[in-house]
């Protein structure tokens, strides 16, 4: 299988730079470190089970609990995908788990980063489905690809997995997103984005291309960060789920 690559102008102002430079640069010197998935990973919906479920695991010694027996079963090693992982919550796993994607599904990721939320999609999905993962840092994409490469190639890789295509743009230009690469309005089953849209200096545009890549019916699983309020009650059920009890 070959990972499709398409690229798109991308319109230069300070504030497009600055991220581009900080997230190109934190890829590019290996994100957080191998830890981050064992570290943070539970809490934010990427525990083993479910990675088993995407077809990222398989069990070792009967043990699918594991993270450190989990990060043994590729060849490069599952804590690689997530290095230069740059998110909230899994948005997959959005209202317990009922938007998952289906075999055959079509799924977009906006700022897909490295990768991490469109290939467990692609992982669901299956042979049959299409995984596109759009990001305007292009050291990002090229992580993206090195990880798809690495998960869903014929070349050691697992065939289960969706056909995987990358796209250099911005959610903020969906004129030139769709008219420069292969991309078509109504495509996808389902959109997601993860940590991107807070990002956004023009969200009304963001929001807009996300609705123009959906079909009739399709989801937006969005997970994201918001300035509130200081509430404790909702940081305690952010944490331990929707019933919080004084």
């Amino acid at each position: 299988m070959v990972v499709m690559q398409s690229k798109n102008h991308i319109k230069s102002n300070n504030y497009t730079d600055a991220v581009q430079n900080a997230y190109g640069s934190y890829v590019i010197n290996g994100g957080d470190g191998n830890n981050v998935l064992k570290i943070r990973g539970e809490n934010l919906g990427y525990d083993s089970s479910f990675l088993k479920r995407c077809n990222l695991i398989t069990t070792i010694n009967g043990d699918e609990d594991s993270l450190e027996s989990a990060a043994e079963t590729r060849q490069h090693g599952i804590q690689t995908l997530f290095m230069a992982f740059c998110g909230s919550g899994c948005p997959l796993r959005i209202d317990s788990d009922k938007h998952l994607p289906k075999e055959g599904d079509v799924i977009v990721d906006l700022g897909c980063g490295a990768g991490h939320d469109a290939i467990l999609a692609g992982g669901l999905a299956g042979k049959s489905g299409r995984v596109v993962g759009i990001d305007f840092t292009q050291a990002m994409i090229d992580q993206f690809i090195k990880n798809a490469e690495t998960y869903a190639s014929e070349d050691g890789g697992d065939t289960s997995f969706a056909p995987f295509e990358s796209v250099t743009g911005s959610l903020e230009d969906p004129e030139q997103l769709f008219s420069s690469t292969g991309l078509k309005k109504g495509c996808a089953d389902i959109v997601t984005s993860n940590g991107v849209f807070n990002l956004c200096a023009n969200k009304a545009l963001a929001f807009q291309t996300a609705y123009d890549l959906l079909k009739p019916g399709g989801k937006f699983l969005l997970s994201d960060v918001c300035i509130v309020e200081e509430n404790l009650d909702a940081k305690i059920s952010c944490t331990v789920g929707d019933e919080v009890t004084s």
